[in-house]
């Protein structure tokens, strides 16, 4: 495997794609409101900005890069910025979004492993170590005790809920700032019939929509292809079974 990137320096606003301190999170982006009955409507972006939002969301992006490694670079290519203003941008209407730029595993090195090639570990540890800095970055310097929403998709969720498990889940402060997490595309393994254990021992699944320092997770699949028996998302095994937020009421 080619020698990683160097590790970056969160204190550098180049390492975030989207943060307080850049206003270019919602550039070029025009939100498309979604009613329930798949009507689209897009709105003003101006609409998307908050000037005094009261909680912050840490989001992020999912598997997207092209690079040629098997992990990414550190400069914010095209996908990684518009998958990010994409995503992300509707959050700007109620929070602070903090987004960094990480190592993650690239497209590249996913066809690898699909092929039958071991990418190592140390290509998902030098993703993960990116989100963990950035994290603690954020804390220390950014969150003054304000509550945060984590926000993944992908490859993104798969690292924020080790995060969760790792840096949040067994410490009551840390806890205190989840105001909630969305994981979306990515199992979080829960007990099966049950809203807590399995990944998370303290964190549970949200249950309503007042609900708060719980977890949303869930993985979609088209009604008319049902997941296989094989499936990398949506199982189970051991006595757990995927967290699925349609169960939110």
């Amino acid at each position: 495997m080619p020698p990683l990137a160097p590790a970056p320096d969160y204190a550098l606003p180049a390492t975030w794609i989207c943060s307080p301190a850049s206003d270019d999170c919602i550039d070029g982006v025009t939100p498309v409101a979604v009613a329930a009955d798949g009507t689209l409507t897009p709105a003003d972006p101006d609409d998307y900005i908050t000037t005094d939002p009261p909680i912050d969301c840490f989001y992020v992006y999912p598997t997207i890069s092209r690079d040629p490694g098997i992990n990414s670079d550190l400069a914010p290519h095209e996908e990684e910025t518009w998958v990010t203003r994409n995503q992300a941008a509707p959050l700007t209407t109620g929070c602070r979004v903090f987004a960094p730029i990480y190592r993650q595993v690239t497209l590249t090195g996913l066809a690898r492993r699909a092929s039958g090639t071991e990418i190592g570990p140390e290509a998902r540890e030098a993703a993960y170590a990116d989100v963990l800095a950035a994290w603690n970055f954020y804390l220390e310097h950014d969150n003054n005790r304000r509550g945060v929403v984590v926000v993944g998709h992908s490859q993104g969720s798969g690292l924020l809920t080790r995060l969760i498990a790792e840096a949040i889940d067994a410490d009551p402060a840390a806890r205190d700032l989840l105001v909630s997490a969305f994981l979306a595309g990515s199992n979080v393994q829960v007990p099966v019939g049950e809203d807590v254990g399995g990944v998370f021992q303290n964190v549970p699944l949200c249950r309503a929509a007042d609900q708060i320092g719980c977890v949303v997770a869930w993985v979609s699949f088209r009604s008319t292809s049902p997941p296989p028996d094989d499936a990398l998302f949506g199982g189970g095994g051991d006595g757990t079974e995927a967290a699925c937020g349609n169960r939110l009421r």
